[in-house]
């Protein structure tokens, strides 16, 4: 079988998967960003300009020609990607396609799937694929729902590798953010929670910020002007692999208040319980959370600060969460498993 994949960026969390992926079928990556040469990938890349048209989005390529040279096609599934979303409903091509993503609207705005307008287009186009993709078992019943045969329809549950190294025990101490620094996030939703548990703690866990954004400085001058120099440490980015797996196995919690994206699984990899609001921005991701058993989803501003509290004072629970939430890990959510469904989807319209 000869795969294309699609996609905007291939970014570094998505190496080991199509890595995988390229070792079990003959695949090639179709993207947008800087051809990366490394001889240990085991995928082809061709790339390609995405031009745009108001909200749409146009290659600057023959797409049809290219893929004519594939046997299947995967691609995201956004009603954006206008050359994509035509060739799908073409009645004339020979190749077969797999639409792969979240499978309903998400955005900062409304919470996943809350927005349905664009559902009806969105069943319109992924009717004519061959078989679908999603990041999880959620919009499954949606599309069924709609009309899509169940057999054609495969989750390979978002994911990313992590580098735990079983030789080294870490003393879990502090509570931890990840990500970058936007204010869509809630990431002051946090700190005020924190401040508040500050206020009420004799000795209050040091709080850990990775990251840089559009709200860094801003945060810097927050941490000043409340005196919290020596509780918050606000680090920027960080990509050190081996220093990153230091920081979320050394912390009793990773918190993000308002979003739970791929940061949820890179936590639980470290055995780390990952918290956040109910309402939190995710493709999907939240749903690995087993509130009060390997992670905590809450409700309400004063949950935060309760929970803050309670790490401090009730660390065993917590470190029961994060060897939960890498048990979870292991067992359902290694990069293998989310590379096989793909394999899988590919067997399966190849022999369609």
């Amino acid at each position: 079988m000869k795969v294309l994949l699609i996609n905007p960026l291939i970014p570094d969390y998505r190496i080991p998967i199509f890595n995988l992926i390229g070792s079990k079928l003959d695949l090639t990556v179709l993207h947008c960003g800087n051809i990366r040469n490394d001889e240990n990938y085991f995928f082809k890349q061709v790339y390609f300009e995405n031009k745009k048209i108001g909200p749409f989005f146009w290659s600057s390529i023959n797409l049809n020609r290219i893929c004519k040279k594939y046997d299947i096609i995967i691609s995201e599934a956004n009603i954006r990607y206008l050359d994509r979303n035509l060739l799908i409903i073409n009645p004339f091509r020979k190749y077969k396609w797999i639409s792969w993503g979240i499978g309903v609207s998400a955005s900062y705005d409304k919470k996943i799937g809350e927005n349905k307008f664009f559902d009806f287009f969105r069943f319109l186009i992924f009717k004519k694929t061959n078989a679908l993709i999603f990041y999880s078992n959620f919009p499954i019943a949606r599309y069924l729902k709609a009309g899509f045969n169940k057999e054609s329809i495969f989750v390979a549950n978002n994911t990313t590798e992590v580098n735990y190294d079983v030789e080294i025990d870490f003393l879990k101490e502090y509570i931890l953010f990840v990500g970058t620094l936007y204010a869509q996030k809630k990431i002051y939703y946090l700190l005020d929670a924190y401040k508040a548990y500050s206020l009420i703690s004799i000795k209050p866990i040091v709080l850990h910020i990775i990251g840089n954004g559009p709200e860094k400085e801003n945060i810097e001058k927050y941490i000043k002007l409340n005196k919290l120099e020596n509780k918050i440490l606000l680090h920027g980015a960080v990509y050190d692999q081996d220093i990153l797996q230091k920081y979320f196995r050394s912390s009793l919690a990773c918190i993000s208040p308002g979003q739970a994206g791929l940061s949820v699984l890179t936590s639980m990899g470290y055995g780390t319980p990952f918290v956040t609001k109910s309402d939190a921005i995710t493709g999907g991701e939240i749903f690995n959370i087993i509130n009060n058993e390997n992670g905590i989803i809450f409700n309400k501003y004063e949950d935060l600060i309760d929970i803050l509290f309670d790490i401090e004072q009730s660390k065993e629970k917590y470190i029961k969460y994060g060897l939960n939430a890498r048990k979870f890990y292991i067992e359902n959510r290694l990069p293998e498993m989310m590379a096989n469904e793909f394999i899988n989807a590919c067997n399966f319209v190849f022999k369609k």
